[in-house]
């Protein structure tokens, strides 16, 4: 055990540790001119290994997550329980502690926050925002035109299946099953000849998107009855569809969707009017805001200005202006307005690790400055 420890605390490792951290931070940033910044944080920041190319080459590599989970370790066992503890000088013991503190804000934060998006024209409400990228199937109940009780077939139940893969999901409470067939992860539905595709349409694959949040998917989609276990409908579901696929099932509408994965805020914001400023004689725009209501169940209602770098926080929550459109919109034209939404427990970790690590190392060199003024004075007496 001690040779164990010696070893994940020696510099050597820590220094190979850095350097190839050094190395897939160039190419993550040389592979986004081929690739989304999506596909390019999953390939080499969010994995435990990945295969870089270069030309033909396949060079395997360890990925970031697991290189942050070794450099962990590695100042675990070298700063806080290898190296002697000398309590008259804390400084260094706190900087690499405030380190420890900031890899644990990346852990948190990739584990534990969602992000997403929420856009309204004015007048509009809403309590949710939509993932980016992340994907999920909806079942709701239609009655008089609303949304009734709702089920989700979460995305990594089906996002992993290849085109040829055929897949069953069973719902308790629904009478029937839905089986999704020759999922692709972005296409288009384009009109079919023949026997192609369903009710004359079929879907068509592209090719990723370099922005990750264009990309559409699409399915397949076949009702089938929970009692004789006979097709009742076929559909397509597609992620950009502008209307869910209606189903009756024993005299009930049932609305099926490929949407992206939403979350619900434990406040509703309306959009009571959306500001923008452009330059002189220029359609670029100099600022844009947008004046909000916020409400909570139960609880008083107060407006909020939410402008570029001045962002709403509250409940964890915080909401950014990201964007506004039409981009062509003409003098009468109705804006909407776009929010990022970020809930991230460790929102703020990052900014402390930084606070605790500046403190460590002023000490430090304070600690070192005293103490080369004291052997100068000693050096002067003698």
């Amino acid at each position: 055990m001690k040779k164990i420890i010696t070893f994940f605390a020696s510099y050597g490792f820590a220094v190979i540790i850095l350097t190839l951290l050094t190395i897939l931070t160039l190419f993550g940033t040389l592979e986004q001119a081929n690739s989304s910044l999506f596909d390019v944080q999953n390939k080499y920041f969010n994995s435990l290994f990945l295969v870089h190319h270069i030309g033909p080459i396949g060079i395997p590599l360890p990925g970031v997550y697991l290189l942050s989970t070794l450099l962990f370790i590695n100042l675990t066992c070298g700063a806080i329980i290898r190296v002697p503890k000398e309590w008259k000088k804390p400084g260094m013991l706190i900087a690499h502690g405030g380190i420890l503190y900031m890899l644990l804000a990346g852990f948190v934060t990739y584990h534990y926050s969602t992000s997403g998006q929420m856009t309204l024209y004015p007048d509009q409400r809403s309590n949710q925002y939509a993932s980016y990228y992340e994907w999920e199937i909806a079942i709701s109940e239609l009655a008089d035109g609303l949304y009734g009780k709702t089920w989700v077939i979460p995305g990594e139940s089906f996002t992993d299946m290849r085109p040829e893969d055929t897949r069953e999901f069973h719902q308790s409470g629904l009478p029937f099953d839905l089986m999704l067939e020759g999922y692709i992860p972005n296409c288009m539905p384009q009109p079919a000849s023949g026997d192609e595709g369903v009710e004359g349409f079929k879907l068509t694959a592209r090719g990723p998107e370099m922005e990750a949040a264009q990309n559409a998917a699409g399915a397949y989609a076949m009702v089938i009855s929970k009692a004789d276990k006979k097709a009742i409908d076929s559909g397509i579901l597609w992620g950009f569809s502008q209307a869910p696929w209606v189903v009756a099932v024993q005299g009930t509408d049932y609305a099926i969707e490929l949407r992206h994965r939403t979350w619900e805020l434990p406040f509703t914001i309306t959009l009571n009017e959306f500001i923008r400023d452009l330059h002189a004689r220029t359609s670029m725009a100099s600022n844009f805001e947008s004046v909000v209501t916020m409400s909570t169940p139960g609880g008083a209602a107060r407006d909020v200005n939410i402008r570029m770098n001045e962002p709403l926080r509250d409940s964890g929550y915080t909401l950014f202006q990201s964007g506004w459109g039409p981009q062509n919109a003409g003098p009468d034209t109705k804006l909407f307005s776009t929010f990022a939404v970020v809930n991230n427990p460790a929102d703020q970790w990052p900014l402390y690790s930084c606070i605790v690590i500046a403190v460590g190392l002023l000490i430090h060199f304070l600690q070192k400055l005293f103490s080369y003024l004291r052997a100068e004075n000693r050096r002067r007496a003698s």
